[in-house]
């Protein structure tokens, strides 16, 4: 299996708790974020949310679809969720919330193994590829949440 770790940050110019009520809102992911092509809850967790198991798959520019499940480990609202991916992608997945005069700094962070075969060959330019989807998905990303924010996401 081939290692990752891919970091994103975000300035959303909105306050965490609306950047907050958006990205928890799991099941609308589809509706703005391009490249998710759905989120289905497969088990509920506790009342914060922790114990959540969401599938996911993700689409990029290339013709093929990532099927992920990642589980909530750790929940704090408006400050940072940490979760476990399994299937095609496993590993962790952090994101953390810093809110200051009234923007919203988002960091995501995503120490992951690829499982599918073909993202493992032992050649130079599967990592680039791997990467080069991953930075497409999250400028989907960042532009969905500007829309949707109805704010800018430097």
């Amino acid at each position: 299996m081939s290692d990752y770790n891919f970091q994103t940050t975000w300035r959303a110019t909105a306050g965490a708790n609306k950047v907050w009520e958006v990205l928890a809102d799991y099941g609308k992911w589809p509706n703005w974020w391009r490249g998710i092509r759905s989120v289905e809850v497969i088990r509920d967790g506790d009342k914060s949310g922790v114990g959540t198991v969401l599938r996911q798959r993700w689409h990029s520019k290339l013709p093929y679809t990532l099927v992920f499940d990642l589980e909530m480990l750790q929940i704090e609202t408006e400050r940072f969720l940490i979760g476990r991916a399994s299937g095609d992608l496993e590993g962790t997945c952090k994101w953390i919330l810093a809110p200051i005069d009234g923007v919203t700094t988002l960091h995501f962070e995503f120490d992951i193994r690829t499982s599918r075969w073909w993202m493992n060959l032992p050649i130079p330019f599967t990592s680039r590829i791997v990467r080069g989807s991953f930075e497409t998905i999250m400028e989907w990303g960042r532009e969905g949440l500007a829309r949707t924010l109805c704010a800018p996401v430097e």
